[in-house]
C-alpha cells in the first residue's frame, strides 16, 4: 500500500459515515455496557478493548488486501483511525482507573516485558496514524515503517486477543485472525497471478 498523506485521500460520505458510526456504536456500547457491572472501570477498559479489536479488523484486511482503490485507502485510514481513538480511550481507562495513575501499579500489573511492548505499540500506532494523515510524501522510510507497524500491532493484538486474555475476546481475536488471514491469502494469490498470469 503506498503512502499517502491527507491531500491524497478521497474520502466520501459514506465511507466516512460507515467508519464513525461503526466506532460510535461500538464505543458507546462498550462504556453503556460497563453501567451493569459492579466495576464501572474495569469493564469499561476490558469492553474498549473489544470494541477496538472489532475496529482495528477492517483496518488490517484494508491494509493487506491488494490493490490500492480509493474505497480501499479510505477503510484502511479511517478504520485504522478510529481504532486507534478507541484504543486511547480503552488506554485512558486502564491507566487512571485500573491502575490509578501510578507507573509502580501498571508495571506491577502488567510485569515489565508486556509494559514495554504496550507502551512501544501505544507510540508506534500514534506515529504511523499521524504519518498517514499529515506526511504526504512517499518514502520508502515510511512504506517500510508502516508495514512493520502493521504486522508488530496485528500481532500484538493476536497475542493478547487469542492467546493471552481468555473469554469473550478470544472469539473477537480468533474472527480478526480468520479476517486477516483470508486477506494475507487473497493478497498472495494475487501475487502469485501476477508473477504467472
Amino acid at each position: 500500500m503506498k503512502p499517502v498523506g491527507l491531500t491524497a485521500y478521497k474520502i466520501t460520505f459514506n465511507s466516512f459515515s460507515i467508519a464513525f458510526v461503526s466506532f460510535g456504536l461500538l464505543l458507546g456500547t462498550a462504556l453503556l455496557a460497563a453501567e451493569t457491572t459492579m466495576d464501572l472501570g474495569l469493564y469499561r477498559t476490558i469492553y474498549t478493548i473489544w470494541a477496538t479489536v472489532v475496529l482495528v479488523t477492517p483496518a488490517l484486511c484494508a491494509f493487506i488486501l491488494p490493490g490500492n482503490s480509493a474505497a480501499k485507502q479510505n477503510t484502511w485510514i479511517l478504520f485504522w483511525t478510529f481504532s486507534f481513538l478507541c484504543y486511547l480511550v480503552h488506554m485512558a481507562y486502564a491507566l487512571l482507573v485500573v491502575y490509578q495513575a501510578s507507573f509502580e501499579e501498571f508495571l506491577k500489573g502488567q510485569g515489565v516485558f508486556p509494559a514495554i511492548v504496550n507502551v512501544i505499540f501505544t507510540i508506534w500506532w500514534a506515529v504511523d496514524v499521524f504519518l498517514a494523515w499529515f506526511y504526504a510524501r512517499e518514502s520508502r522510510w515510511v512504506t517500510a515503517q508502516r508495514v512493520a507497524a502493521h504486522i508488530f500491532i496485528g500481532l500484538t493484538f493476536f497475542a493478547s486477543a487469542v492467546i493471552l486474555k481468555h473469554g469473550f475476546i478470544n472469539v473477537l481475536g480468533v474472527l480478526m485472525t480468520i479476517c486477516v488471514l483470508i486477506c494475507l491469502m487473497m493478497r498472495l494469490d494475487a501475487a502469485r497471478k501476477q508473477i504467472h498470469p
